[in-house]
């Protein structure tokens, strides 16, 4: 069965594209066949991504469909803003019933930050997708940890995704010397993943927290990429549903 991992979260700031470019170099180092698919508005610049683009102007379900059956994963990052355009896109065209009659199953990852506006998007995804997906939620780690966990786990959002079983990751902080290298090179995090061979371009610190977030992603690659997914060679702490957490 093929696979359609929907990353979104129309809060801003909550780290999509970093999250699905880290997606897309777990992927690589695996050796496995996947494709990006970015769904945008119509007045952004797609850049320099062999990401196939779609925008509200263009997004069919046929060319969609087309996109995903061109490999056996497929990473589509909704651009922020777009997530409810998406679900009213999904929804209208019954995209469950066909996804399903075209062996495509559905995992929908949602990163949020320590802020419980970010929990607003995880709400809104559960409604439309309900359980026609599996869900993952990817926290961004802060120096405030303890304080963002807090929040997160008296939330309702949180009380929503136990219900569907969904998976925890963190993804590690960036170091302030991370963040100066970057700096220094005109660059921001996701930018740098955008990048051929990013741990080979940023340094010693890039390369240290890259290997933290491959660790992450391969901690529930069978929630993400299915059963008999075969994982590059990665140490990592086993991930565990609902509560448990990867870390």
């Amino acid at each position: 069965m093929k696979k359609l991992i929907l990353i979104q979260n129309d809060h801003p700031g909550t780290g999509k594209s970093a999250l699905s470019n880290s997606i897309h170099h777990y992927l690589l180092k695996a050796d496995s066949g996947h494709q990006q698919v970015h769904i945008v508005d119509e007045h952004s610049d797609s850049g320099d991504s062999d990401a196939t683009i779609f925008d509200a102007n263009t997004l069919n379900p046929r060319d969609f469909l087309a996109a995903l059956d061109a490999g056996p994963v497929t990473v589509c990052e909704i651009q922020t803003g777009m997530g409810e355009f998406f679900g009213r896109f999904f929804q209208q065209h019954e995209l469950d019933n066909i996804l399903n009659e075209a062996g495509i199953s559905l995992t929908v990852v949602i990163p949020v930050t320590g802020e419980a506006e970010s929990f607003e998007s995880v709400i809104e995804a559960a409604e439309v997708y309900s359980d026609n997906a599996e869900y993952t939620i990817a926290h961004l780690v802060t120096s405030s940890y303890d304080d963002d966990d807090k929040i997160w786990d008296s939330s309702y959002a949180a009380r929503v995704m136990d219900m569907f079983e969904a998976v925890e990751v963190h993804i590690p902080e960036t170091t302030f010397q991370l963040e100066m290298e970057l700096r220094s090179q005109h660059v921001d995090l996701a930018g740098a993943l955008a990048q051929p061979n990013p741990d080979e371009t940023y340094g010693r610190e890039f390369t240290k927290w890259f290997q933290k977030v491959l660790v992450q992603i391969d901690g529930v690659r069978q929630y993400l990429f299915g059963d008999d997914f075969r994982a590059p060679i990665i140490e990592h702490k086993p991930a565990r549903r609902a509560t448990a957490k990867a870390r």
